[in-house]
């Protein structure tokens, strides 16, 4: 049987440490088949789930745990107990300005959006 990575390890904390310090900036989230191109703001950064269907299932328990991502990874990994593709990367969660009904922000991985450089003034 393999192996699943279900742990977060010293080296995904220790790049959690440093894409914190991208809370306030501005990023440009990626085109995709539902939703055009579009800027938002960081808000906060965390650990997430790579695969889109543990990602959902994150989010359910991340409201449920209010919004704290240690608990909603442990509820995940208490309820899925094996997940064979179940890989974190780390989540910044957006504000977005263009869905005023959704109660949660937007939530996208590192390969969903680009850091926007601000020319200085």
């Amino acid at each position: 049987m393999t192996q699943v990575k279900t742990a977060v390890d010293d080296n995904l904390l220790k790049t959690l440490s440093i894409e914190t310090r991208k809370i306030g900036t501005k990023v440009l989230v990626k085109k995709s088949a539902k939703l055009p191109e579009y800027t938002a703001d960081i808000i906060d950064v965390i650990i997430i789930p790579q695969v889109e269907f543990y990602r959902i299932k994150f989010m359910q328990f991340y409201k449920s745990c209010e919004f704290n991502s240690v608990k909603a990874l442990k509820e995940l990994a208490n309820n899925f107990l094996y997940t064979p593709d179940f890989e974190l990367g780390i989540g910044y969660i957006l504000n977005v300005n263009y869905a005023p009904d959704d109660l949660m922000p937007s939530i996208k991985i590192k390969s969903e959006i680009e850091t926007i450089i601000q020319a200085p003034r």
